[in-house]
């Protein structure tokens, strides 16, 4: 007999294909070519984020920014651009990464996809007012403040907690001294982290409706507090004004690109605000007036009761500053006919469910 062999073994399966981690490429040469621009003295790439209510005018501002002509169309969700600048001796391009939030308020969870520690160092946060309704532009403002003071915040806190990121905070430190180091309001104000522009945009339909002295005193006495308390920067733009348009890009630039710092100061109320960050004070902007009803001597409380008290929020305004139904967010720019009819007919069974659920709740109560 023929004694029978051990079967062959199955050779083993090969290994998976190693893929190379684009995304880490991607910061790698991001890192690199950011290295080399520190190295031949030109600024490393900028994020520019902006926000604001829906139609306030978020889209002008980027195309002023990147000087384009066109006629702005409604964001949705986080929108991306970019813009490209030759600088330094080399002429290296440097991009600014402009980030626009649609949506209103309610999407402000996505601050924190643009100011992640790795990012902070180069963010720059620009915050558009629509002064067409002055009365909803202060709770807008102060809703943006908040938020993005509290994502800066945390951001900042987990570069304390990583030994890697104590350059970034120093170079955070360095910055913020440059303006507010010698200044007398030094111990008052409250820089945000990261430098902070306010655009009161449409002015020009502020300036229609608010025609008198005093609207105007207010307003811009109002607006001067709170950007200063905040450590912002201030402008007031009309849109078909070039050189008020000019302006506000220069302004960015700065910001951004690290040009020349603009040097227009203008606090009076009879014209547009000009105020670069560090420029103002609190005694240029002088005592809030009383008004009744308010009763704390927090000066921002009482510029706040004030403007709330002569510029009443818009129908509008009580819907979280410009939200809107982010179910179907700007829905009529993906309109699909079917999809848009099934959608109304599931809305009518559950407004029917809802109106039998109620008939039934009355007829057991009786």
């Amino acid at each position: 007999t023929i004694a029978n062999k051990d079967p062959v073994a199955d050779p083993p399966p090969p290994p998976p294909p190693q893929y190379p981690d684009i995304f880490a490429a991607l910061a790698a040469a991001q890192e690199e070519q950011n290295a080399s621009k520190a190295a031949a003295g030109t600024q490393a790439d900028g994020e520019l984020l902006l926000l604001g209510s829906k139609g306030a005018g978020k889209s002008t501002v980027v195309y002023a920014f990147t000087q384009k002509d066109e006629t702005p169309k409604p964001s949705t969700a986080l929108e991306y651009r970019f813009a490209r600048r030759p600088a330094g001796p080399q002429n290296l391009n440097t991009v600014a990464n402009i980030w626009e939030l649609g949506g209103g308020t309610q999407l402000s969870e996505l601050l924190k996809v643009v100011l992640r520690p790795d990012r902070l160092e180069r963010c720059v946060v620009v915050i558009v007012l629509d002064m067409s309704a002055p009365g909803d532009a202060l709770k807008t403002l102060s809703f943006w403040l908040q938020a993005v003071r509290k994502v800066v915040d945390s951001a900042l806190a987990r570069l304390h907690a990583d030994a890697a990121g104590a350059a970034t905070l120093e170079e955070l430190r360095r910055k913020q001294a440059e303006v507010w180091a010698e200044h007398p309001d030094a111990q008052q104000v409250r820089p945000m982290g990261v430098p902070l522009l306010v655009v009161a945009h449409k002015w020009d339909d502020f300036e229609s409706n608010f025609g008198e002295a005093e609207y105007r005193k207010l307003c811009t006495r109002t607006l001067r507090f709170v950007c200063h308390l905040n450590g912002a920067s201030l402008v007031c733009t009309k849109h078909k004004d070039k050189q008020q348009m000019t302006l506000l890009r220069n302004m960015m630039y700065n910001l951004v690109f690290g040009t020349s710092p603009v040097k227009s100061v203008q606090h009076e109320h009879s014209s547009p605000l000009v105020s670069p960050a560090g420029s103002d004070s609190f005694g240029g902007v002088g005592k809030p007036p009383t008004v009744d009803g308010v009763l704390s001597n927090e000066p921002l409380e009482r510029w706040v009761g004030a403007y709330e008290a002569t510029f009443p929020l818009s129908k509008e305004g009580g819907k979280a500053s410009g939200g809107q139904d982010l179910s179907m967010v700007e829905a009529e720019q993906f309109a699909e006919e079917c999809v848009d009819e099934l959608r109304r007919q599931k809305r009518d069974e559950v407004e029917k469910l809802r109106r039998e659920a109620r008939l039934l709740e009355a007829e057991q109560a009786i």
